[in-house]
């Protein structure tokens, strides 16, 4: 980096990304980094594939942190692209062991992680700090899951007995009561982890020579406060809303209680105030 890029980035608290970086990566290098992506998916769909939704479809997927990273680092095409082959290959290796199919893993989890995935690295392209990652993130993971369980809805009204016969207030509940699982299991690893991740990998990823990486920039404390503030309140209001409605608490089919949208809020809350932390303390460090 030269004296006049590391002034700059002294200055803002933001990394600057040098010239080089900045370059169009070529075709095999993008592959190359759309291959290393879906691998990495494919193995902790894998890993965390023996715990399943309250409704018994799909898997319970921390491993969202891994098309998370890559969005915002590399792009929209190489996120959105690696995370539908992985999600393929990871649901088609589960195949063999009874526990999805490849048909449904077309109809759901392939489009709803490529439009995810793809949606979040446009946005943090546009957006590049801590707090616009955060909403973007949410914003991303509810139209994400929202396809995906759309997709299983349409997927087991059409070919399965016995959820065609469900009346349609059951399978709207299934279908929102998906959509919540994954949103908020995701988020309580993405919001944390990612800008952590992005900020301490990119400047290696860099360093090796690797063409077209992006970072975030920390930006203001108040602002990551705010930003996980308000997915912590809308969490907490559907909470609430979930409560009202008759039936409510059968949202998680009953296995889990609505109160784990509760404990969501709270975790996204209290990691917007871990990152403004640590966002505090690099700026103090850079100061000095």
């Amino acid at each position: 980096m030269t004296s006049s890029h590391k002034e700059e980035s002294e200055k803002t608290g933001s990394p600057v990304v040098e010239k080089d970086s900045e370059k169009p990566r070529s075709r095999a290098l993008t592959l190359s980094l759309i291959s290393i992506h879906a691998a990495l998916y494919a193995v902790a769909i894998a890993i965390t594939s023996p715990i399943p939704t309250p409704w018994g479809v799909g898997h319970f997927r921390p491993g969202a942190v891994i098309p998370a990273f890559f969005a915002v680092v590399f792009g929209p095409i190489v996120g959105g692209v690696g995370a539908a082959i992985g999600c393929f290959i990871g649901d088609f290796a589960l195949s063999f062991f009874g526990l999805t199919t490849p048909l449904l893993s077309l109809i759901a989890g392939v489009p709803g992680n490529f439009v995810a995935s793809y949606l979040l690295g446009w946005l943090t392209s546009k957006f590049r700090s801590w707090s616009s990652f955060i909403l973007s993130s949410f914003v991303t993971l509810v139209v994400g899951n929202l396809i995906a369980a759309l997709g299983v809805l349409g997927y087991f009204w059409f070919i399965v007995p016995e959820w065609a016969s469900w009346p349609m207030d059951l399978k709207i509940t299934a279908m929102m009561g998906l959509t919540f699982f994954w949103v908020v299991t995701m988020m309580i690893f993405v919001v944390p982890l990612v800008p952590v991740l992005v900020t301490y990998i990119e400047p290696t990823i860099m360093r090796i020579g690797i063409r077209g990486v992006s970072n975030l920039s920390r930006g203001k404390p108040v602002d990551i406060v705010k930003s996980s503030s308000a997915v912590a309140l809308i969490l907490a209001t559907l909470y609430v809303t979930v409560m009202f409605i008759p039936g409510g608490n059968l949202i998680f089919a009953g296995r889990i209680p609505s109160e784990l949208l509760l404990l969501g809020s709270a975790i996204v809350f209290a990691s917007g105030l871990i990152l403004a932390f640590i966002a505090g303390k690099l700026e103090k460090t850079i100061s000095k």
